[in-house]
């Protein structure tokens, strides 16, 4: 079994849908459905990987609140690791309030909590030497962890023959992230952000272009999720486009960490990027259609049918389904 180690943000989210408007004063609406999930770029990375099959261990900050409890009791329902989740005492464990509108998007009221305060005392390092993978997510919200930690996590996972990988949870992350995380560039095998990110990192409209500026900088590949429009591919060769699904989306909170979930678990698999990365678009299409991070997605063996059933949209179907 792959073990993946997520280290980052770990967020309550409430998620209510639809919505087409706050009330104002003391107004009220009725709505149709609510959940709150465990969300972020490690712990609603972690609920999918898990999901799909992948043992997986959560390193992230959390306050001492009921939230704080709530959040561990979430991650370990999906058979989460949660034994190296800190707590902060007397902390605020950070939550976001989702109001979903009913075409999907999702405006946010976030309250940062205690996700900035992770140390390098919290990490074990040689925990993350065994893994197969490290994946931290969220460095540009990790506060000092990202600079004065993160450069060195990863260089050590990577020659422990850990593969390496990153996201971003600021959707506009600004060229200060791409300067701020510069230290850690030349240690990440896999940086995956979505087109908003990079375009906004880098100045540049042209996703591939913006994308080889990760690679001059030391990155190994870069995945970049575009939403309807699927993803792209740049790494040492040509890049590649990997078409979207057709759906009809219902919230699209947590896509971007279903795909990467999905890509990480194609990898282990020994499955090429194009191939992984299709594994990673059926987990981030099933999350769309449903409320909250942890929608959708149900295993491994679903999944792969999912995409089995719609492989004519995405031009390639699962290697099970090829070999049969």
């Amino acid at each position: 079994m792959t073990h993946v180690v997520c280290i980052g943000p770990h967020i309550v989210d409430v998620l209510v849908r639809p919505v087409t408007e706050i009330p104002p004063g003391q107004g009220g609406v009725l709505i149709e459905d609510a959940r709150i999930t465990a969300a972020g770029t490690a712990a609603g990375t972690s609920v999918d990987l898990a999901k799909l099959g992948a043992r997986v261990t959560s390193i992230g900050a959390i306050g001492s609140d009921s939230l704080g409890r709530l959040l561990g009791m979430l991650l370990a329902d999906h058979g989460v690791e949660t034994d190296r989740l800190v707590t902060r005492e007397g902390g605020r464990t950070s939550t976001t309030i989702l109001p979903i509108r009913p075409n999907g998007e999702r405006p946010t009221m976030h309250l940062p909590g205690v996700t900035a305060t992770l140390t390098a005392d919290d990490v074990d390092l040689d925990l993350v030497a065994r893994a197969d993978v490290l994946h931290l997510g969220g460095p540009d919200v990790l506060g000092p962890f990202a600079t004065e930690v993160a450069p060195g996590l990863l260089r050590h996972a990577r020659g422990s023959g850990t593969t390496t990988t990153v996201d971003l949870l600021r959707s506009g992350a600004g060229p200060d992230v791409l300067e701020l995380l510069r230290p850690l560039w030349p240690w990440v095998d896999l940086f995956v952000p979505n087109d908003d990110q990079l375009r906004s990192m880098t100045g540049l409209a042209d996703l591939e272009e913006a994308a080889r500026v990760l690679r001059g900088l030391g990155v190994g590949t870069v995945v970049v999720t575009c939403g309807a429009e699927g993803s792209l591919i740049v790494g040492e060769g040509p890049a590649e486009r990997v078409p979207a699904f057709t759906l009809d989306v219902v919230d699209t909170t947590g896509c971007g960490d279903a795909f990467t979930a999905g890509l990480v678990v194609g990898l282990q698999l020994g499955w090429d990027l194009p191939v992984a990365a299709r594994l990673a678009t059926a987990a981030a299409a099933l999350v769309a259609q449903g409320l909250g991070s942890d929608a959708g997605i149900v295993d491994l063996p679903s999944t792969l049918a999912y995409w089995a059933e719609r492989a004519d949209q995405v031009g390639l179907a699962p290697p099970s389904a090829q070999q049969g």
